[in-house]
């Protein structure tokens, strides 16, 4: 059964659904069968970040509509490794969350990881799909702006979510601009968030590609797989995080 994370951030436009599927490509890499699901009704956006999108019929509110056969909805890439589960192209589609649950679960029995890409905010949604994980990846860049967003995230999830299962990811973290003080540093976004870190991705140009084909920088791909360790267990030291 997969350990089934939601990716959130509060904030838009800090990558995390391209953080999304980097991370479930290097789990892969290691072995692992990932599942994604889509959670951005009206705004989906891993189709075509994973290039599966051409093979989309049908969503998994057709599943749950009885529309479709859960096999019917599921997308997998040619590994048979990485799978994508894609929400409707309606907007603000209302759906039981205990029938969600227990689709979930189903579908989740194949795999060794399951990443719930909530949309950006925080709404009923986000607290839907809180109840239906085990852990959560908050996604920020680091400025106050996204701090401020993934530490009001954070709280919001404290009902669904043990504290102890909460982790940072921070996207386009370059050292330099810290030391200038152009960003915020690793430290003073765990102190911002009051969550713990699991990795930071550096500034990649290429990860603006993902949906033309573009793969990661090395050292990008590098720290996807830092995290990627981390997730499965692995004690993977912190490079430097001034």
């Amino acid at each position: 059964m997969a350990k089934r994370f939601l990716v959130c951030s509060g904030k838009g436009g800090v990558g995390k659904s391209t953080l999304t599927v980097c991370l479930a490509r290097a789990l892969c890499a290691r072995g692992k069968r990932v599942l994604l699901v889509d959670g951005d009704t009206g705004l989906r956006t891993l189709d075509l970040l994973t290039g599966l999108g051409a093979g989309a019929v049908y969503s998994w509110q057709d599943v749950l509509n009885d529309a479709c056969t859960l096999s019917d909805a599921m997308l997998f890439d040619e590994s048979g490794q990485l799978a994508l589960l894609i929400p409707s192209n309606r907007a603000n589609e209302r759906f039981d969350g205990e029938a969600f649950s227990a689709l979930l679960e189903r579908a989740c029995k194949d795999f060794d990881f399951c990443f719930l890409d909530a949309g950006a905010g925080i709404g009923e949604a986000l607290l839907l799909f809180a109840r239906t994980v085990d852990s959560a990846l908050l996604v920020a860049t680091p400025d106050r702006i996204a701090a401020r967003a993934a530490r009001q995230t954070a709280q919001m999830l404290e009902a669904s979510v043990p504290a102890c299962e909460l982790r940072l990811l921070l996207n386009r973290y370059l050292p330099e601009r810290v030391r200038y003080g152009d960003a915020l540093s690793a430290d003073a976004m765990i102190d911002e968030t009051g969550v713990q870190l699991i990795g930071a991705i550096p500034e990649d140009p290429l990860l603006q590609k993902l949906d033309a084909g573009e793969i990661p920088a090395a050292k990008t791909a590098a720290a996807f797989d830092r995290v990627a360790r981390r997730l499965s267990g692995e004690r993977v030291p912190f490079l430097g995080k001034r």
